[in-house]
């Protein structure tokens, strides 16, 4: 489930449609969060679904890091990659705003937390950018998510929530909040076993 207060905008030619936030999202909101509606594919259903549906699966889904390849039913998954996204996730199925976002801002993750099946140019523009984006970005990027995501949760109980009722476990998201530390590192969205689950898409 996206957050309330997005919509769906053309972005331009190079990379199509995004997210855009259409009243002040301040830093600590979390912006999405796993819901029963979205489509949860195990590494056998990836498999089967291969062959005509790869091209959507591969743009408009993504590997969690237990493995599972996640389809989202809402337009989050039309958000674009940024190198200086202002969305991360920690190590669960929720992401949370690392800055304030203005209305008509884009809001952006990082593709380096999503385990692609591939190497992909990046398009951000931004000072930060990276140039290519792969799974080696876990490596590269994991402590500057996580001091931004630990910063972020120490805002979050002072902000408002609109999609606390869809978090499963809100005792633990409420600890990461009074206990930023305790906040699950984004290295848990690293899926190792990737290599089998990319299979289908790669051969």
């Amino acid at each position: 489930m996206l957050h309330p207060s997005t919509r769906l905008t053309w972005v331009g030619d190079e990379v199509g449609y995004g997210v855009v936030a259409t009243e002040f999202i301040p830093r600590g909101t979390i912006t999405w969060v796993l819901d029963p509606l979205d489509r949860v594919l195990s590494p056998t259903d990836t498999e089967e679904l291969a062959g005509p549906l790869t091209p959507v699966l591969e743009r408009y889904s993504y590997v969690s890091g237990r493995g599972r390849r996640l389809l989202l039913w809402d337009f989050g998954r039309y958000m674009n990659h940024s190198c200086a996204a202002n969305v991360l996730s920690p190590g669960a199925d929720l992401e949370i705003a690392i800055r304030d976002i203005q209305p008509g801002e884009e809001l952006t993750c990082d593709y380096g937390e999503l385990n692609i099946e591939r190497p992909l140019e990046c398009l951000c523009g931004s000072s930060a950018c990276r140039g290519t984006i792969g799974r080696e970005d876990f490596e590269l990027m994991t402590a500057r998510w996580d001091h931004n995501l630990r910063l972020a949760f120490a805002a979050a109980s002072g902000v408002r929530q609109p999609l606390l009722g869809f978090v499963e476990d809100k005792d633990r998201l409420h600890g990461w909040m009074w206990d930023p530390g305790s906040v699950p590192s984004a290295a848990l969205n690293q899926f190792r076993g990737i290599d089998a689950v990319a299979r289908a898409f790669i051969h």
